[in-house]
């Protein structure tokens, strides 16, 4: 019954809403495109490991599913034509069943309608496979992880950095930076998601949980030269998309976190964001600073200068594994002309504007 009930609300959802608003309308390609075709429909129905439980359970998921993707029909059906033609994203697809259905739930940004949700979720995928090494895009989206390389700390001992695809069922982003132990247990991530041509979106930046994670977080950052792990995490994205010529970073606040609300969320990024020199924008997100801030080796005092030499030092050995991996020098975003290329663009509305690939 409760199943039922909650069909029948999607149902009335989908049956009394107006077109979804876009802020840019979506182009719609040729008349050919605009065809209804059952056998992508079908086979975004099977093989679906993330609806779990009995018959029932599964059918009244799989109806939800197709009556969510009814409210924007053909945009869903370019989407599975997209995710059908690319050996590579049926391979991530069959890992990531949950890829198929995520812009049709919360992502990224609770305030996001599902239009622009499909937008950035599709960018995403088309960047990464074009920007990639396809060994690298396979390990991340396939194999579930690509190991960057270690990072020897103050005591001798080693942390581990790796690229992750999101976590099973997760609504925070596409790529996860992850900073683990040599076990593997995971210290640090933050997820991201190229959400258009030149801008990289932040929803998630965790560090380690427990009733001795206060401990941790400060142990490790004696062990990194002072250096912070969610500093280094950032200085990371920055790195990340300077690699992908991307020159705009956002990051969602704690009110526009899609989990916002959720008994299970009890981060407040916003503090962290402002500290970095974020400037609170619409839609719930922060609009970071061109460049990750860093202080100058003449502005340290001289008793504190091979302390910063060291963190630096350990910065750039994570910017160079990750510079490694993805094919190129490591690459300092400019401020000045960053600073001049987010001047000239207009100001960002409450969904990101529209992508190439939808032209």
């Amino acid at each position: 019954m409760a199943a039922q009930q909650s069909l029948e609300r999607e149902l009335r959802v989908v049956a009394g809403a107006s077109r979804p608003h876009v802020t840019v309308p979506l182009k719609e390609p040729g008349a050919r495109d605009g065809l209804f075709k059952p056998a992508l429909w079908l086979g975004s129905l099977r093989d679906r490991s993330d609806w779990v439980g009995n018959g029932v359970q599964r059918a009244v998921m799989a109806a939800k599913y197709l009556v969510r993707a009814s409210s924007l029909p053909r945009q869903h059906q370019r989407f599975l034509a997209f995710a059908a033609a690319h050996p590579r994203m049926r391979a991530c697809i069959k890992c990531d069943p949950r890829l198929l259905e995520r812009h049709l739930h919360r992502f990224i940004n609770r305030h996001w309608h599902r239009a622009a949700r499909l937008r950035s979720l599709q960018c995403h995928y088309r960047h990464m496979l074009h920007r990639l090494p396809a060994t690298l895009f396979d390990d991340i989206y396939v194999r579930g992880r690509a190991t960057l390389g270690q990072l020897t700390l103050k005591d001798g001992s080693q942390l581990a950095l790796h690229l992750r695809p999101p976590v099973f069922m997760g609504c925070e982003g596409e790529l996860c930076i992850e900073l683990s132990e040599m076990d593997g247990r995971p210290l640090y991530r933050l997820v991201m998601t190229l959400i258009d041509e030149s801008t990289l979106a932040i929803g998630c930046l965790q560090g380690p949980d427990g009733v001795h994670a206060r401990d941790r977080v400060r142990e490790l950052t004696r062990h990194m030269h002072g250096l912070r792990p969610k500093q280094l995490m950032l200085t990371l994205a920055y790195a990340f998309a300077a690699q992908c010529g991307v020159r705009r970073l956002l990051a969602v606040g704690k009110a526009g976190h899609p989990l916002r609300g959720r008994d299970r969320f009890h981060a407040d990024y916003d503090g962290f964001w402002r500290e970095q020199g974020g400037m609170p924008v619409s839609g719930d997100w922060f609009l970071m600073p061109a460049a990750p801030p860093h202080r100058t080796e003449s502005g340290v005092p001289s008793k504190h200068r091979a302390l910063h030499r060291r963190r630096a030092e350990l910065r750039r050995q994570a910017e160079q594994m990750l510079a490694d991996a993805l094919g190129g020098a490591p690459r300092r975003v400019d401020a000045p002309a960053a600073i001049a290329t987010l001047e000239s663009k207009p100001s960002l509305p409450g969904v990101p504007r529209e992508a190439a690939w939808t032209s």
